[in-house]
């Protein structure tokens, strides 16, 4: 089967989307499908191109038996001006429809794209052409970004997004989301009969992230004290994460030596959390460029629990894939969140941590001093009910096997056994 996968984020760029689209599109390749990936050239979180990379008009490379095509787009740059998010929608949109007109014709398209104009391009040429959408939904907009406070709801501009995003998914053959709580919740906003969505959780490759012994040696190379207790914070730092909570709760525990919090990851809260914690001479919470891929399970090794802060508008607009990580590294995890969200439920639910309102330092400093008081044994053994659960629910044969159930449901051709597997997986040449 010919598989198109549209992803606005790709290796080398570090986000957990982008591994992730990277991992499925290996696997399907060596299934026996025949994959491209459509990109932009890589440039986040900075806004500015990889070196290695140019900005042509298309690059066509292969990668782990699938082929990459990266596409040129504007880049929105450091500033991130509202306008430069729109022509980064609409330039990525054109950019992959015109993509796929030059590949052989896939039998299903992928479309995992959060900007929603990008998303509507692609999904309108594959309506024309009659080819089938899978719409691989990982944050929900427009109410992800109501909720980051770039846009304001109720308005005109959202209330044309939702009905441009009704559109793209009614037309999709089938919206893919990531937890049952928002496959309820996406349904009933979008008025899509019960066949048109499933849910398929995201995942890790739980042999490379795992826990390591290397967690003293990553400690010394930045800095910190092997016996401090740390608590860390590792993901992408944009508004929805309110990651910038953590200065103030950093300043109410300064007087505590023994606690250092740790935020590893970059995105636009990062420099003025870096103007604050200059400003309040804070010496307790380190700020850190994202680590190397193979760098990640010595570096969450080094913590004694992750932290997962969000926005207290976030409901199940957005299921942050960064606490998979955090389950699958073994670490307890104090859960800063709306009680409702389905992180907030499955720390709550499976004892694997300690759940606290949103965007109240207090409570999350509290919750810090009281996790910190606890002796390592017993961290140890919620951390290891945490690497239970994310065995059990996301590992990547999970998701595997659930998306073959899907393209089968769909109809689509059934992948080659390995008598008539393909020696290649090349497409044809723009």
């Amino acid at each position: 089967m010919r598989i198109a996968l549209v992803s606005a984020v790709f290796p080398p760029e570090p986000e957990p989307s982008s591994v992730m689209a990277a991992e499925l599109a290996s696997a399907w390749a060596r299934a026996g499908h025949e994959v491209v990936v459509i990109s932009p050239i890589p440039n986040r979180p900075r806004g500015a191109v990889y070196p290695g990379f140019e900005r042509r008009l298309w690059t066509r490379a292969a990668f782990e038996g699938a082929q990459s095509l990266r596409v040129r787009s504007w880049l929105i740059g450091e500033r991130r001006r509202a306008v430069d998010r729109i022509l980064e929608n609409l330039t990525f949109g054109l950019g992959s429809a015109a993509a796929l007109l030059l590949q052989s014709r896939p039998d299903v398209v992928v479309v995992e794209s959060w900007p929603i104009l990008a998303t509507a391009t692609v999904v309108a040429e594959c309506a024309l052409r009659g080819i089938p959408v899978i719409n691989y939904i990982k944050d929900i907009f427009p109410e992800a970004a109501t909720a980051a406070g770039f846009l304001r709801s109720p308005s005109r501009l959202t209330s044309a997004l939702m009905a441009l995003d009704r559109w793209v998914c009614h037309r999709a053959a089938v919206n893919v989301v990531i937890s049952e709580r928002a496959a309820a919740f996406f349904g009933r906003s979008r008025r899509l009969p019960p066949e048109k969505v499933v849910s398929i959780p995201d995942w890790l490759d739980l042999t490379a992230i795992a826990p390591t012994g290397g967690g003293p040696a990553w400690r010394r190379n930045v800095g910190l004290d092997v016996d401090a207790r740390v608590f860390m914070f590792a993901g992408t730092m944009g508004h929805a994460s309110r990651v910038d909570i953590l200065v103030s709760v950093a300043e109410k525990l300064r007087h505590r030596d023994d606690i250092r919090l740790v935020c590893v990851g970059q995105g636009v809260l990062k420099s003025p959390m870096a103007a604050e914690i200059d400003r309040l001479g804070l010496k307790n919470l380190l700020l850190l460029p994202f680590q190397p891929r193979e760098m990640v399970p010595d570096m969450q090794s080094a913590a004694d629990a992750m932290l997962l802060t969000t926005s207290a508008e976030m409901g199940f607009s957005s299921v942050p894939n960064k606490l998979i990580t955090y389950l699958a590294m073994g670490k307890p995890v104090i859960c800063a969140a709306p009680p409702e969200t389905d992180a907030a439920v499955l720390v709550r639910d499976h004892d694997l941590g300690l759940v606290v309102p949103p965007e109240e330092p207090s409570m999350l400093a509290e919750a810090i001093e009281r996790m910190a008081t606890l002796d390592r044994g017993r961290l140890a053994d919620t951390g290891q009910r945490a690497r239970s659960i994310a065995i059990e629910r996301y590992s990547l044969p999970s998701a595997l096997s659930r998306f073959e159930r899907l393209f089968d449901a769909l109809g689509l051709p059934s992948q080659p056994d390995a008598a008539t597997r393909p020696a290649s997986h090349q497409l044809a040449a723009p």
